[in-house]
């Protein structure tokens, strides 16, 4: 079975913008490294649901991630939550490549919120994406 989240990782990456702005590596699964300080991108699952028809499973999985944009400053944390939405929103095709590939029907954003963490002191604008994808093959 295939998990969206590292060929996720790696299409965000691939986006020289989104690279830059994440400083080449700074996208996260669930939580941060302590003491995170500069603009960063959390991915966190939401849900996941199997697609079925007739005759049992499709192999295709609709999953709800969370996309988390985080910064010292609310432009910042917004600007970066833009350059994930211009890179992710809409996007159909193959991400990631080797065995972390997985062929992605659909990425769609559907809602958001901005937050400000007191521990971290950081800014965050969180997108919602539904992300449908083949979880058999690549």
């Amino acid at each position: 079975m295939k998990d969206i989240q590292p060929a996720l990782r790696a299409f965000l990456l691939a986006d020289a913008a989104v690279s830059a702005a994440v400083g080449g590596g700074r996208i996260y699964s669930i939580t941060f490294p302590q003491g995170t300080t500069e603009p960063s991108v959390l991915m966190t699952r939401i849900s996941g649901l199997g697609e079925f028809h007739l005759q049992g499973p499709s192999g295709l999985n609709r999953n709800r991630v969370q996309l988390g944009s985080w910064a010292q400053t609310v432009a910042d944390a917004c600007e970066l939550a833009r350059l994930v939405k211009v890179r992710l929103n809409g996007y159909a095709g193959t991400m990631g490549t080797g065995q972390i590939a997985v062929d992605v029907r659909s990425a769609l954003y559907d809602s958001e919120r901005e937050i400000y963490d007191e521990v971290t002191t950081l800014y965050g604008v969180t997108h919602d994406y539904l992300i449908m994808f083949d979880e058999l093959t690549a």
